[in-house]
């Protein structure tokens, strides 16, 4: 039988103009990562139904949450969205542009309340009906902006009138769409909330004291070039001599990462610790053990 619910979507703006003018694996890497985020800053007990390619589609059946409650767990989500968007932004030593212009990426939400109905396809649960429509049709839609809240009226009216976060400014409009009609809604904007999201501390400093045991070799070609070579953990059996396999994490190039180069009858533990770059002059650090 049908049942009242909330339905709420996450969807990361900007995903589009990313992930078609960037190199494909970091921005994929990097798009999993923060859905990751997103899904593990969902705590007002909402299901996970669907991840839609750049968007989380998620339920929430029985009564209305408070109004405070739903705007706060969007709140939450933005936050750690961005918080974790800082760290990839900080910790970054890959120069592809999708390291370097996932800052375009934001978040903007879409909140109804009404009858769902729980259909198995295979080992599958999916929510189906006319309002899970209506909820996907407003993400098409004219507000000015790519990082908001929009609550549809029928979900004002279930939950009731309660308290906002302080400063929080609602716009009330409507988006009138084909075989669904006019569907009003309240609106609230997120940039200023992004404008206080704390940044992460800098990294400290990592110095490397040269020894006896240093290797020199001259490479002509370009500083992007090798520099990209030598930080693609993926191509380091192609030019450095005995590793058979690699196993690291999976995420793009950044501090802090670890991999390991597998050889025959041993294992280097890498870790990235520091990187510096511009047009004329890299470097780039790791700490390595072996086990």
């Amino acid at each position: 039988m049908a049942e009242k619910a909330h339905i709420l979507i996450a969807d990361i703006s900007g995903f589009t103009d990313f992930n078609a003018a960037t190199e494909i694996d970091h921005a994929a890497h990097i798009i999993a990562e923060l859905l990751e985020v997103m899904i593990e800053a969902e705590d007002t007990g909402f299901t996970l139904a669907e991840i839609e390619g750049d968007a989380l589609l998620m339920y929430r059946k029985g009564d209305p949450l408070p109004r405070v409650e739903l705007v706060d767990q969007c709140r939450r989500i933005f936050d750690a969205f961005h918080r974790q968007l800082m760290v990839i932004e900080r910790d970054t030593v890959c120069r592809c542009s999708a390291c370097q212009g996932s800052s375009v990426l934001t978040l903007k939400f879409v909140a109804h309340y009404g009858f769902i109905k729980e259909i198995k396809v295979d080992r599958f649960t999916k929510a189906t009906g006319t309002e899970m429509i209506v909820a996907h049709r407003l993400m098409k839609n004219d507000v000015d902006s790519h990082e908001y809240i929009l609550i549809t009226e029928a979900c004002c009216e279930a939950m009731g009138e309660g308290d906002d976060a302080p400063g929080q400014v609602w716009l009330k409009a409507s988006q009138a769409y084909p075989s669904v009609g006019a569907v009003p809604f309240r609106c609230a904007m997120l940039s200023d909330f992004r404008a206080t999201i704390p940044k992460p501390q800098p990294r400290p400093r990592f110095s490397v004291v040269k020894g006896d045991d240093n290797l020199e070799i001259g490479i002509h070609a370009p500083v992007r070039d090798v520099y990209q070579t030598l930080i693609n953990v993926d191509k380091r059996p192609d030019w450095l001599e005995g590793v058979e396999t690699i196993d690291r994490d999976l995420t793009s190039e950044r501090i802090g990462m670890q991999h390991n180069c597998i050889f025959h009858g041993f294992t280097l533990i890498n870790k990235s610790v520091f990187a510096e770059y511009d047009s004329q002059h890299a470097r780039y650090s790791e700490e390595v053990r072996v086990v």
